[in-house]
């Protein structure tokens, strides 16, 4: 039986933190010592402390993938991107099957503006686990931003198939759609919007260009109206209103 010095709880000698007050156990040499430090203090919200703790239960045990995911997380709620990416990549070294590390060093590389490598993190997250709904989130995201519309288009057709009735599904649907000059498959998916969506200004922005482009210049006047009536401020909607709105244009 071991006895915790701070609080006298006794308890089995198998335990390397009191299971009462959740002090550690000083046994530097013993890996599930530094283990039961570090969450003690990634609960206390210590984050250098818990990551100073990760490393040295490292130094004693090297191979344990999970110890490195979590560094690889630690590092990035610190927003220290390259040791994230780091620490990631030697997680799956050391086990290449759990899609969460994939998606982890996906979002990192996305942070640190390293597109592609970012896309192929994700698919491989994917390939792993299909189902993993903020992976198909993030490719799409990533997909649109280097103008791969189709394969932005592929993903979040992907993400609707789990939740058709997604704002995040039916909004980017219609973002790309419109990117492509496909303006009334845009107005079918940010039209599904409006019902929960139809004081957000965004989705009326896109919809109300979605709708003139289309030739409903009648729904997109009552749009832009809309979008303007909420947002005074909203220069978009209130420049693309006066554009229809111009005689001399029209």
């Amino acid at each position: 039986m071991n006895k915790c010095t701070k609080c006298n709880q006794q308890f089995d000698a198998a335990y390397h933190f009191c299971p009462m007050c959740g002090d550690a156990f000083e046994d530097e040499k013993n890996a599930a010592y530094w283990w039961a430090r570090a969450r003690q203090l990634r609960r206390k919200g210590d984050v250098q402390g818990a990551i100073d703790c990760y490393h040295k239960y490292n130094t004693i045990d090297s191979n344990n993938s999970f110890s490195y995911k979590v560094l690889g997380d630690l590092y990035y709620q610190m927003g220290e991107m390259d040791k994230s990416i780091e620490n990631f990549l030697r997680s799956i070294e050391l086990n290449k099957d759990f899609p969460d590390t994939y998606y982890d060093l996906g979002v990192s590389y996305y942070r640190r503006a390293k597109i592609h490598l970012a896309i192929e993190s994700f698919e491989k997250c994917l390939k792993l686990n299909p189902k993993f709904i903020i992976a198909l989130y993030w490719l799409g995201i990533t997909y649109y931003h280097v103008g791969e519309r189709d394969k932005a288009i592929e993903s979040f057709k992907k993400l609707l198939e789990f939740n058709p009735s997604s704002f995040i599904a039916n909004y980017h649907l219609g973002v790309n759609f419109s990117a492509q000059g496909e303006f009334k498959k845009a107005t079918e998916y940010l039209q599904k919007l409006l019902h929960c969506c139809s004081d957000d200004e965004a989705v009326l922005y896109h919809l109300g260009y979605a709708q003139f482009e289309s030739g409903q210049l009648a729904e997109s006047i009552e749009t832009f109206k809309k979008a303007v009536q909420l947002n005074p401020q909203d220069k978009r909607s209130e420049k693309m209103l006066k554009r229809i709105l111009d005689v001399s244009y029209i």
